[in-house]
């Protein structure tokens, strides 16, 4: 004897978000420049404690040295809101990835470095959510920060495999990478237009969508303490980038994707 379901057999599958990651893999794979590596790879940082599954890793096909570390972020008829308090705003062409170099058998950079990567796009600190309480960690927020973690994570798995007597060399630049359904907007405004009384955005303000657009924000649980010598040094430090990308433009991002470091 059968049981009634509680739930549609199809609503379960797409509300789990698998079926986006699929579609990324398969995406990813038809592209010229990237394929897939690993899929629902486990990590785990010592760090922070945190771990999981990173949803797709895709490697760079012509010269094997940048890797995608890609998180898939399925949402239902959302929008959100990249906030840059510049007008006009300035496309960036820098972003922070992780890069591990060994030569010589020694590992000679082991961190996250600024480096040039196209395409440029707007840079923001502020993303919007709806449904999102201010002063909490939003949905972004907490995706990103578990990305972040899942790379460091990634290239200690990496370091342990190189860092054999018998290899003398290793090369890797890890790009973190959100894939999301949601469209993406960003708001450009002069700040001194804010309504200080109620703290809201004129009406006139401009909402442009784009394709992707660099997330900005301290996500770091490695930090280097030694080297700074303030708070904004720490802050500084901690600084990491996301690239954020609308599922419909992923094929465009990693045909025009290229680090110049």
């Amino acid at each position: 004897m059968s049981s009634e379901l509680s739930q549609n057999p199809i609503t379960a599958a797409n509300g789990s978000g698998f079926p986006l990651q699929i579609a990324t893999v398969s995406l990813v794979n038809q592209s010229e420049h990237w394929r897939v590596i690993l899929e629902e790879h486990p990590w785990h940082q010592n760090e922070s404690g945190s771990e999981g599954f990173i949803d797709v890793v895709a490697l760079c096909r012509r010269r094997n040295l940048e890797i995608m570390v890609m998180e898939c972020k399925r949402v239902r008829q959302s929008g959100w809101v990249f906030l840059v308090p510049k007008t006009p705003p300035t496309p960036r062409s820098h972003a922070t990835s992780w890069v591990s170099q060994r030569v010589d058998q020694k590992w000679v950079k082991y961190g996250w470095e600024s480096w040039p990567a196209d395409p440029a796009s707007y840079l923001s600190y502020y993303c919007a959510i709806p449904g999102q309480e201010q002063g909490r960690k939003n949905l972004l927020e907490r995706v990103a920060s578990d990305l972040i973690d899942s790379v460091e994570a990634l290239a200690d798995q990496e370091k342990e495999l190189n860092s054999r007597p018998n290899i003398n060399t290793f090369s890797r630049v890890y790009v973190p990478v959100i894939v999301t359904t949601a469209q993406l907007f960003v708001a450009h405004f002069d700040p001194r237009d804010i309504s200080i009384q109620d703290g809201s955005l004129p009406k006139e303000t401009p909402f442009e969508e784009v394709p992707y657009v660099r997330f900005r924000k301290s996500l770091a649980t490695k930090c280097d303490l030694g080297a700074a010598s303030s708070v904004m040094d720490i802050h500084n430090f901690s600084e990491r980038t996301i690239f954020i990308v609308n599922s419909e433009h992923l094929s465009k991002f990693l045909a025009e994707f290229e680090l110049n470091g």
